[in-house]
């Protein structure tokens, strides 16, 4: 098989949502037996992204032995990542999946995706290999598609009201559960948007891995 791909969205410290949900991503991946390739925008950011889960390796953050740590050989650059070298892509969310990949800010309901994220995704969609999605980078799902899908970025309206805008149909979901698109391979959890404690939104970006997995078998 071969690696899910884990696009690290979170950019600076401040983030630090993205870099807990890739850690609950790459654990569940790691707990499963499946092989992980990380994605990274830059050299600057890997800089970030090694300190940080260092920092993390060091505190004991994580209660398995199965620890996620991400030694810089196993991270790649997304201009170097194509669609033939993954099984699925998964995006861990953070306010840098908003700001790093989408022009939202600027453009709102307009707003339009990076050019090089979208070749990779929506290669890997056509090839109908699973997408998967977590908290913020829900935003990222209806405009790396051709049709509507349905996809959660918790329950909060005024998320709810952007998706509506674009076409695609939100989902109110609690932090331990999923929105699955069954046919398109496309699913999504709430993650660190959701206002329940971080044990549930660990557990739901679990069963969402889970769901990747069972579609790559």
């Amino acid at each position: 098989m071969k690696p899910v791909g884990v696009v690290l969205c979170g950019d600076d410290f401040h983030d630090k949502t993205g870099f807990l949900e890739a850690f609950w991503v790459l654990s569940a991946l790691k707990k499963r037996g499946v092989k992980s390739q990380c994605i990274a925008i830059n050299d600057s950011q890997l800089n970030v992204i090694n300190e940080f889960f260092i920092k993390k390796e060091k505190e004991g953050f994580l209660i398995t032995p199965e620890s996620p740590f991400l030694p810089l050989s196993k991270i790649a650059f997304l201009k170097e990542s194509v669609p033939k070298n993954f099984s699925a892509l998964i995006f861990p969310g953070g306010f840098g999946a908003i700001r790093r990949f989408t022009t939202l800010e600027t453009d709102g309901s307009d707003y339009t995706i990076d050019e090089e994220l979208f070749t990779l995704a929506h290669g890997i969609h056509k090839q109908r290999k699973p997408l998967a999605f977590i908290s913020q980078a829900g935003v990222l799902a209806p405009k790396l598609v051709d049709t509507e899908i349905r996809v959660t970025l918790g329950c909060d309206v005024d998320r709810a009201e952007l998706l509506d805008a674009i076409g695609a149909e939100h989902v109110a979901c609690p932090a331990d559960d999923i929105v699955v698109n069954l046919e398109m391979k496309i699913v999504s959890t709430p993650g660190l948007l959701a206002e329940e404690s971080d044990r549930e939104a660990a557990v739901g970006i679990d069963k969402l891995v889970r769901c990747v997995m069972e579609w790559i078998k």
